[in-house]
């Protein structure tokens, strides 16, 4: 097996979904490392997923991970019920939320270091996606003296009361992919430019404000470059895990295309506008990899340049 350059580290879910015309899915794979991993792969097809598995996770899910050719070595079995989430999809686009999961669930379906698989040590980059904060924590410790970026993508929720710590846990990875939601409990701003320099100055190479509809900023505190990059033209159908998947597109592009940040914008852009395109990651996991490359490239061809330097 081809050691990976690019490491996603994350949640696995399954999730019963509600839709609008009240048909239901149920233990639908979900999760963030399933919406990463698979945006990721399109543009580095040697990522992997590390995320530990119920004893009750779907073989539907572990199918569809092999035939996109992930490795089950770093999806570790722990002896409890898959993380389970209910998702009613509102005729509004609203979506209520329920977790069937506890806390203590939360934490031990983590990953943790030793969770890694030591031949993934090697790899160009590792993104911590949002998890339970202890492991977050941990993770960004083991990873700081690896030689590969570390990048983290929070999780809104264990930002109040836990600032401070949630600081010093940005001052170890070298980009920061925050959601406009998160640059605020951080930083009490909107001002992208002036928000990001201030993340920045903790210690991240980049930082990548997730703007939803509005596409995302970029700023690269090494040239002191700001970049702003457009959402693609897409219908929204659902967009849980849009962020997800810009995240690990973003961070797959950067590691393929050897630091252009403007590409790996461009990558996150791609595909979350497939991940928005239908309910839960419907969309990301079918969605063939040579029709979002298609997309990406040809937001890259010059004539139809839509990303902008801001002075």
């Amino acid at each position: 097996m081809t050691a990976p350059r690019f490491v996603c580290l994350g949640n696995l879910t399954s999730d019963d979904i509600v839709l609008p015309d009240g048909s239901v899915k149920r233990r639908a794979g979900g999760g963030d490392a399933l919406y990463a991993g698979f945006a990721a792969r399109i543009f580095e097809p040697t990522t992997e997923i590390v995320a530990p598995i119920g004893n009750d996770v779907p073989e539907e899910t572990i199918r569809r991970l092999r035939v996109r050719g992930f490795s089950p070595a770093s999806l570790p079995v722990r002896d409890r019920p898959t993380l389970h989430v209910e998702v009613v999809y509102q005729p509004d686009g609203e979506r209520v939320w329920t977790f069937h999961h506890t806390e203590e669930d939360f934490a031990d379906l983590s990953p943790a270091p030793a969770d890694i698989p030591r031949d993934y040590l090697g790899a160009d980059a590792f993104l911590i996606l949002a998890m339970y904060l202890d492991a977050t924590e941990a993770l960004s410790r083991y990873l700081a003296d690896k030689p590969g970026l570390t990048a983290l993508d929070p999780q809104q929720d264990y930002i109040p009361g836990n600032e401070e710590r949630v600081r010093e846990i940005v001052s170890r990875v070298d980009v920061f992919l925050p959601s406009a939601v998160e640059v605020r409990r951080l930083t009490g701003s909107e001002d992208w430019p002036r928000a990001s320099r201030e993340l920045a100055a903790l210690g991240p190479r980049l930082v990548v404000v997730k703007l939803g509809p509005e596409g995302c900023f970029v700023h690269d505190a090494e040239t002191g470059r700001d970049l702003a990059v457009p959402a693609l033209p897409a219908g929204v159908v659902d967009a849980t895990g849009a962020g997800d998947s810009f995240s690990g597109a973003f961070m797959a592009a950067l590691v393929n295309t050897s630091g252009d940040i403007e590409a790996a914008a461009r990558a996150g852009v791609a595909a979350a506008s497939f991940t928005i395109g239908d309910f839960g990651t419907a969309g990301i996991m079918a969605a063939e990899p040579e029709t979002v490359l298609r997309r990406w490239q040809q937001d890259a061809d010059p004539a139809n340049a839509r990303q902008e330097d801001i002075a």
